[in-house]
């Protein structure tokens, strides 16, 4: 197979696309036969967008450039406190006086040569293609032969922008129209593709997501199936931690737990999880544990009178037929407690995931002998660190991406291993620098890493588009 990525330029992408829209705000004039629909709820839920006091959104209405700034000021979380500008018909009591002050700051937006802003006008086609490709940072241009958009115009390397991202087209007659004023719901509807590329036409909805938690120095996957079940493999360290993971990610269920190794920095918040996540299966390795976090983990199970099922190699463990989640090992009677870690592999139509646990170069020898590693992500093995993910396994493997579920304490990732992958090709993350989302459908799928700085009532994580790519897989 061939890897192939393509990188998205949006700035911030919210993980609520994935699941239901929980708390979006119903508009009395916009149902669900407005064709924009879903954009409006979606931007409403991450609080870009809002309706007017009497419970309509207006989105006929014409779209001002006061109101713009606006939203691409919240979109992108610039300072929206009121203050000067530098316009003569922009006071401080003008409410979007701060947004528009901030987005002049980073270069996205500009008056008129006779010092104004004219907060009032109408933005039109071309005009919201200037302002959100310099909001969206975006690069590549495509070729167009628009018969109404000409080398000379403003607008004109913008508008390539627009159409190289996916974000606008043109129409039927071969125009762009970049005089027309654009509507409420138009506005919505572009401004949602450019934060989310899942809104873009023709883009395949990911329906299957696997997510590598932020729980410091330990180990938490989190997997979301199309049916919408759950399965989590290890708890991290602590329940802190795994509580404000799942919290984030707005999960209230779990039906399967796995155990991959009884050592604390995976099952430290398990207790917390069986206690509270009314969790239905675990599935455990066996291996005996003797850190007090294994007995609260253990003794949670036997109060809620849930069975500890112990992996076998080759058992299926996946809640969801459209789905595999396969132990590639397991050995509960390994003498070193690390090489008994249950490995496994999760394959979603052509797109494969391999979780290593704490297994070691010995471990991954049998593996070579004996399993179909290939993989198109790779979690390595003991946080990163030496003494596994050696260059022999990471050509059976074959990873496209390398993840590293750690802190970042010195010596995780190990360099040499750092290197190592790198030499072969891997795309490298680690948890250190926040959640590592990847969602998907059968032969492609999207990763970014979460930002706290945007999340909301601690209900929704959003994440950091500085790492969105895309990844397909297609045939030689």
């Amino acid at each position: 197979m061939k890897k192939v990525f393509v990188s998205f330029c949006a700035f911030v992408l919210s993980f609520s696309l994935f699941i239901p829209f929980a708390k979006a705000a119903q508009f009395n004039d916009v149902t669900k036969n407005n064709r924009f629909y879903k954009e409006i709820l979606f931007l409403s839920d991450q609080g870009i967008i809002s309706g007017f006091p009497d419970g309509n959104f207006k989105p006929g209405q014409e779209v001002t450039r006061a109101a713009a700034a606006i939203i691409i000021g919240k979109a992108l979380n610039l300072n929206g406190e009121k203050r000067q500008t530098q316009f003569k018909d922009v006071t401080p009591a003008n409410i979007a006086a701060g947004y528009i002050a901030s987005a002049v700051e980073e270069d996205i937006i500009s008056g008129f040569p006779d010092g104004t802003f004219r907060p009032n006008e109408f933005v039109t086609r071309g005009q919201m293609a200037i302002l959100l490709s310099k909001a969206f940072e975006l690069t590549d241009e495509d070729t167009i032969q628009f018969s109404d958009v000409h080398p000379k115009m403003a607008a004109y390397p913008y508008i390539k922008k627009m159409t190289a991202a996916g974000i606008a087209s043109g129409y039927e007659d071969n125009t762009y129209k970049p005089d027309l004023v654009l509507k409420r719901e138009q506005f919505a509807a572009f401004m949602a593709r450019a934060l989310n590329p899942f809104f873009i036409p023709g883009q395949e909805a990911p329906d299957f997501s696997v997510s590598f938690l932020n729980v410091g120095q330990g180990d938490a996957t989190l997997v979301e199936f199309p049916d919408g079940k759950t399965m989590l493999i290890d708890a991290g360290p602590s329940e802190a931690a795994i509580k404000q993971e799942l919290a984030a990610l707005n999960i209230k269920k779990i039906n399967v737990f796995v155990a991959t190794h009884p050592g604390d920095d995976h099952i430290g918040g398990a207790d917390y999880v069986i206690n509270e996540m009314n969790v239905e299966k675990i599935f455990d390795s066996g291996l005996p544990g003797t850190d007090e976090e294994y007995q609260q983990y253990v003794q949670a199970a036997e109060r809620k009178k849930i069975d500890r099922k112990i992996t076998q190699t080759g058992q299926q463990l996946s809640p969801n037929s459209q789905v595999d989640v396969e132990v590639l090992h397991a050995n509960r009677h390994a003498k070193n407690i690390d090489d008994g870690s249950s490995v496994i592999q999760i394959t979603h139509g052509e797109i494969s995931y391999l979780l290593t646990s704490e297994a070691g170069k010995a471990v991954e020898d049998q593996l070579m002998a004996n399993a179909s590693l290939q993989a198109d992500i790779l979690k390595t093995a003991k946080h990163g660190a030496e003494g596994a993910t050696s260059q022999p396994f990471i050509k059976a493997v074959d990873p496209l991406i390398a993840i590293f579920s750690t802190d970042g304490r010195t010596g995780y990732p190990d360099e040499n291993v750092k290197k190592r992958l790198e030499d072969h090709g891997a795309d490298l993350f680690s948890t250190a620098k926040g959640t590592i989302v990847t969602m998907g459908s059968q032969n492609s799928f999207y990763i970014f890493q979460e930002d706290r700085s945007n999340v909301r009532n601690n209900e929704f994580a959003s994440f950091s588009a500085s790492s969105l790519k895309r990844y397909t897989l297609s045939d030689k």
